[in-house]
């Protein structure tokens, strides 16, 4: 029980100072995304570019070299199934990578400015999300002009901001870890772009073999794109298990994230 009491402590003192540094946290987040795009051609435009352009890679393996198909499923139902797994997907992979190398990058800003170092992740996390947000928004157009929206629509703010949450947990433990040990990011870099592979983006899950069904309901990715996929195509609502995991899951992870990175902080700035 002291253990619970001490994990919900750090996760109510991490929404707390988040909230009170709100107005820091999105000038900081503005301020990095115009530094990542700073001196490029094309600029903000890489937002929507870089994942209509993996989208279109996607498609045309699984649709014109593997000749995938879903009985019931148009060409364009397929493209919007495989959009819709592949945006969060993008999301979590732009947050990990960029994420778990923040601390030790941004250390002088936590020497040199008043900002709460808890702040420096969840701004990876928020840079690396931005173009999911505006894919998000492609994405509902897409299914708006299909005439296929449905009320489910309505739950997406609450999947994303589980998202978000699950990220910044995800994101704590690696930017703590990383600073003692840099080389855990080239381990998590191959992990993400294995996770790809083995997520259920450009099949579904009843695809794969039996025996290796396991393999997709350990993995996070699942949860996370049927939760994307239920409240945005007009399909059923997602299953009550699905919704129950996937709520658990961001939800701990956020909680054992925040007691992780407020066990360590005090260390973190002993390294350079």
């Amino acid at each position: 029980m002291r253990i619970l009491r001490a994990i919900s402590a750090a996760a109510r003192n991490m929404v707390a100072t988040i909230y009170r540094y709100r107005r820091m946290l999105a000038a900081i987040t503005r301020v990095e995304l115009a530094k990542r795009h700073a001196g490029s051609v094309l600029g903000f435009a890489w937002v929507v570019l870089q994942p209509a352009l993996l989208l279109s890679v996607y498609v045309f393996v699984y649709m014109v070299v593997l000749r995938m198909r879903f009985e019931g499923f148009s060409r364009f139902d397929y493209v919007l199934y495989v959009f819709c797994g592949l945006v969060p997907y993008l999301g979590f992979m732009e947050a990990l990578t960029t994420g778990g190398l923040s601390v030790k990058q941004n250390m002088h800003l936590v020497k040199n400015v008043m900002l709460p170092i808890e702040l420096i992740p969840i701004r990876s996390v928020l840079v690396g999300m931005a173009s999911q947000f505006v894919s998000i928004g492609l994405v509902l157009l897409l299914v708006a002009a299909d005439r296929s929206l449905t009320w489910h629509v309505a739950l997406l703010p609450l999947v994303v901001l589980l998202q978000v949450m699950w990220l910044a947990g995800l994101t704590w433990v690696l930017a703590s870890v990383t600073v003692a040990l840099p080389d855990i990011t080239y381990f998590v870099n191959l992990f993400v772009f294995l996770l790809m592979f083995l997520s259920p983006i450009g099949y579904r899950p009843d695809m794969v073999p039996k025996g290796f069904g396991w393999i997709i309901y350990l993995n996070p990715i699942y949860y996370m794109t049927e939760m994307f996929r239920g409240t945005m195509l007009n399909g059923p609502s997602p299953r009550a298990a699905v919704a129950i995991i996937y709520a658990l899951m961001c939800l701990a992870t956020f909680a054992l994230g925040s007691a992780f990175f407020e066990r360590f902080r005090g260390v973190l700035t002993d390294y350079e």
